[in-house]
């Protein structure tokens, strides 16, 4: 995919390749789907692209929009999952000054933000140069923190005994935590005052009942809650 000795150096300093092969890009996504805006800034048609995702990138497969058939093979030139090479393309497709669309499918979406590497050829599949990056112009808003996992209740929930809670995990770390349990009906649940630790010992009160923890964290200035599986108490 890159060219080798002299050839290479040859090329860097008459600057021809480099002229001849300009390009740069943009692209989008939404889950899998990335929808590339590839721009041929040189002075020569292209021939081939190749778009190189970042570490751990896989693609599926790809299309260019303006193609009858579809002409991109994932994992060529080099034989890399992070590789798709489209080509030869249609001359009109990708003449100087031409933006044209791609899209592309990948196994899972990468990191928001990252640079896909563009490579361009415009005198066969054996000369690929290296062009201006695509990159995203989407947003990477962070999601809103949440749970990962509910807390969970372990323990005999029997009058007498104590019921640990396994405490949740969040998706973001969270400043504080607090805990609370509440004795349930059917409908509705109640505090149960001073019982604000991940361990519950059940009393008589409890008998017939259902009790639960929330569990309620502070992440990034926001209230986050949580909540265990209603457990059933028994009389001894």
């Amino acid at each position: 995919m890159r060219l080798a000795g002299a050839l290479a150096v040859a090329l860097v300093f008459v600057g021809v390749a480099a002229a001849a092969d300009g390009g740069s890009g943009t692209y989008t996504s939404s889950g899998d789907t990335y929808d590339f805006n590839l721009f041929n800034s040189g002075t020569t048609t292209w021939q081939y692209f190749v778009l190189i995702g970042p570490q751990g990138a896989s693609f599926v497969g790809g299309a260019n929009a303006a193609e009858q058939t579809a002409r991109c093979v994932p994992g060529q030139p080099d034989g890399l999952a992070n590789e798709i090479e489209c080509g030869p393309l249609s001359p009109n497709l990708s003449p100087p000054n031409v933006h044209f669309g791609f899209v592309a499918t990948l196994r899972v979406p990468v990191a928001c933000g990252a640079s896909f590497q563009l490579e361009v050829s415009s005198s066969g599949a054996s000369s690929f140069t290296r062009a201006g990056d695509a990159v995203f112009t989407g947003s990477c808003a962070a999601a809103p923190a949440r749970a990962v996992r509910a807390p969970v209740v372990h323990g005999r929930p029997v009058v007498g005994h104590i019921l640990v809670a396994a405490a949740p995990v969040w998706s973001a770390a969270p400043t504080s935590v607090r805990y609370q349990w509440q004795r349930c009906t059917a409908t509705t649940c109640a505090r149960i005052s001073g019982a604000t630790k991940l361990e519950l010992r059940l009393t008589a009160r409890d008998a017939r009942h259902l009790v639960r923890i929330v569990a309620t964290a502070a992440i990034d200035g926001r209230t986050v809650a949580t909540t265990s599986k209603k457990i059933a108490v028994a009389r001894r």
